[in-house]
């Protein structure tokens, strides 16, 4: 009886061991099945058009085209996603003048993004008989050839330390606000050694301190929204707004009506202060409290 059971066993233990090595031969098949076929299909993805790249999106460009981008960055047909370097493109688009960083990511299975971040144009200085750029770092565009979207208003009268300090205050203004300058003079005054002069599009004079102008035109929408005008868009209170010394409008002397608006003399003694209780005077509010 011993030796039927153990003959039993013995044979059971046979069984199971050649269930578990049958077992172990199919999980190896399965395993071996699925490395082949991804190696199919990492194959058939490297040696046909599929890894080609075929679509390049390009983002956050306003003054460089996508067609020059693309033509730096240099993706052409036989360009495929896993030799492709985006560390080489991203380098190249870094040295253009007008592009300050740039990010290229690749999208499975064959697209690109290009991300680039450019160099606000803030303003304009005359040179000769044109108009040449400047970007918020302080390089002049001599020999811009294209069209900026965002020009900046035109500089006058600033030289070495006062340029640059306007150009940093331009850089620091949001784009909406500076695209509502058109025009920004250096004048200076016996005792006002950082006056600036502003005109806006919407015809106002402002009076500024080249080191606060930043900080206070922030709210310039809401002030020029803040004048009162008549049907034709006109001012019905003739005057110029003196950012200097906190803020407030100053009517035009009668003496000043005669004159025409760009030959109007902003000095202290052509004007009278009209601070509190007037239309501005909200708006100017916000100002004093903000630039403190």
């Amino acid at each position: 009886m011993a030796d039927k059971v153990k003959k039993f066993d013995s044979e059971y233990l046979k069984e199971k061991r050649e269930r578990r090595r049958k077992q172990q031969k199919q999980i190896q098949y399965v395993i071996f099945g699925i490395l082949l076929f991804i190696i199919i299909i990492i194959l058939l993805y490297m040696f046909t058009p599929l890894s080609k790249i075929n679509n390049v999106k390009v983002v956050g460009n306003d003054n460089v085209s996508k067609s020059k981008i693309d033509k730096m960055v240099n993706v052409t047909s036989k360009s495929r996603m896993y030799t492709f370097s985006t560390k080489d493109a991203e380098n190249k688009l870094k040295q253009h003048k007008l592009i300050k960083d740039a990010k290229v990511t690749k999208h499975f299975p064959n697209s690109m993004t290009i991300k680039v971040t450019e160099y606000q144009v803030v303003g304009l200085v005359k040179k000769k008989d044109k108009y040449v750029p400047i970007l918020e770092d302080g390089k002049e565009l001599k020999n811009y050839s294209g069209t900026s979207t965002d020009d900046g208003p035109i500089l006058e009268g600033f030289e070495k330390d006062k340029k640059e300090k306007i150009i940093k205050a331009l850089a620091e203004m949001p784009s909406k606000v500076r695209a509502m300058i058109s025009e920004i003079k250096y004048d200076p005054k016996s005792n006002l050694k950082n006056q600036i002069k502003l005109f806006t599009t919407d015809d106002i004079q402002i009076i500024g301190n080249i080191n606060t102008i930043d900080n206070k035109m922030k709210y310039y929408p809401q002030m020029s929204q803040s004048l009162e005008r008549d049907d034709s868009g006109n001012l019905k209170k003739s005057g110029y707004i003196d950012l200097s010394v906190g803020a407030s409008f100053i009517p035009y002397s009668q003496s000043d009506d005669s004159e025409s608006e760009s030959d109007k003399d902003l000095e202290e003694g052509t004007a009278k202060e009209d601070k509190a209780k007037d239309e501005l005077q909200s708006a100017l509010n916000d100002i004093n409290k903000n630039s403190d």
